[in-house]
């Protein structure tokens, strides 16, 4: 009891600190300005595989939405009701061909991407046997997008958090990239569909003022886009500005990442707790650690990578990290030599060896050792007969 006393009055500032913050927001956060990065950009199409297509399919969905083309640039409303998930439904990786797609980046020490490797340098393994590369490709291509953003009625201070580290994502958009905007709580709901307009994405941020609920069901929304996911083609990927944390969701966090898992959509998590962790009087709690944990495994999985910025002075360098990697990466395709439909799930491992085999050493351009890293989805789920 003494403690519920000692910290009730914190809680309520902090509430009022966070309304505060909301009330003085910089006014071009809610304007909608002119932007000379999106008027007068003529759309196009989204960006194509440099490979063939490795689908994601759930045993009942509704089409998803399709991108704008040339003929019709106008944004599909938002859905008013999204479809409720079934948490008996399993989730399971099913092609029209026998191919399997794996994009790979290649990263320094620092995160960044590396260039001038040939599909010679790429050894790839299917549960620890060596497959053929068949497809190969590589090249600056626009980027594929979901931002994906926490905003629920639990904590004021992350809201602020998630609403600054959402614009902020603005400044590494390219005209040609696609972005598409998705708030949570107790549901995920669409606020932008796929534009290459930046006005449009800012306006469904501008969307985000008093959140609904308090209940924060992450693995639900994350199931959720990635169902949408499935049918886009090219570099694409779900930023997710959260916290890590679940509280209600149909789905439990094993068959969260089983979906993961099945998915050709890499997540790159943005933690909006870490920089309020630090600042705390109190020591990291067990939930936060398990949140931290979580994204850090579906990253992994995934083939993304996760981010926990201590200063809001990071957050630039991460997005344009992001950005990079996600323009320049290699992609691979490989027939299994295994062909069996027997719906199990598959260890993938892309090792880099020079023109002998052996493990490849990179030097740059003083002539010293560079030390890499190489990052792609751990593995997929053949399809079941």
């Amino acid at each position: 009891m003494s403690k519920k006393k000692k910290y009730l009055p914190i809680t309520v500032m902090a509430g009022v600190f966070g309304l505060l913050l909301l009330a003085s927001f910089p006014p071009h956060w809610f304007a909608q300005s002119q932007d000379p990065q999106s008027g007068g950009q003529q759309q196009s199409p989204g960006p194509q595989p440099d490979v063939g297509e490795t689908v994601l399919v759930p045993k009942k969905s509704q089409p998803a939405p399709s991108q704008p083309s040339t003929a019709q640039p106008s944004t599909p409303q938002p859905e008013s009701k999204p479809e409720k998930i079934n948490p008996n439904q399993i989730y399971s990786l099913s092609t029209t061909t026998n191919l399997v797609n794996v994009d790979v980046m290649v990263v320094d020490g620092n995160g960044n991407p590396l260039q001038n490797l040939d599909r010679k340098n790429f050894q790839l393994y299917d549960d620890g046997v060596q497959q053929s590369v068949t497809n190969f490709g590589t090249g600056e291509a626009p980027m594929t997008v979901c931002l994906l953003i926490e905003f629920a009625n639990r904590f004021w201070p992350r809201l602020v958090l998630a609403l600054r580290y959402s614009y902020d994502f603005l400044n590494v958009i390219h005209p040609k990239d696609w972005v598409a905007v998705v708030s949570f709580d107790l549901k995920p709901q669409i606020l932008t569909d796929f534009t290459q307009d930046r006005m449009e994405v800012r306006s469904g941020l501008d969307q985000l003022r008093m959140p609904g609920f308090s209940e924060v069901c992450l693995y639900d929304a994350l199931a959720f886009v990635i169902d949408r996911m499935k049918e886009v083609r090219g570099r694409k990927a779900i930023l997710a500005v959260v916290s890590g944390i679940d509280t209600f969701s149909k789905l439990t966090y094993d068959q969260t990442l089983k979906i993961v898992k099945a998915s050709d959509t890499p997540i790159y998590p943005i933690s909006i707790a870490e920089f309020l962790e630090i600042r705390s009087m109190r020591n990291e709690s067990i939930t936060q650690l398990q949140a931290e944990n979580a994204l850090k495994t579906m990253a992994s999985y995934s083939g993304g990578q996760a981010y926990f910025p201590r200063f809001e002075q990071e957050l630039p360098a991460d997005y344009q990290q992001i950005a990079e990697q996600l323009r320049r990466q290699y992609s691979l395709g490989f027939v299994p030599t295994n062909a069996t439909h027997d719906g199990r799930y598959h260890k993938l491992k892309v090792d880099l060896v020079d023109e002998q085999g052996n493990p490849l050493t990179i030097f740059n351009e003083k002539g010293k050792k560079v030390k890499y890293h190489i990052i792609s989805r751990d593995g997929y789920y053949a399809p079941k007969s």
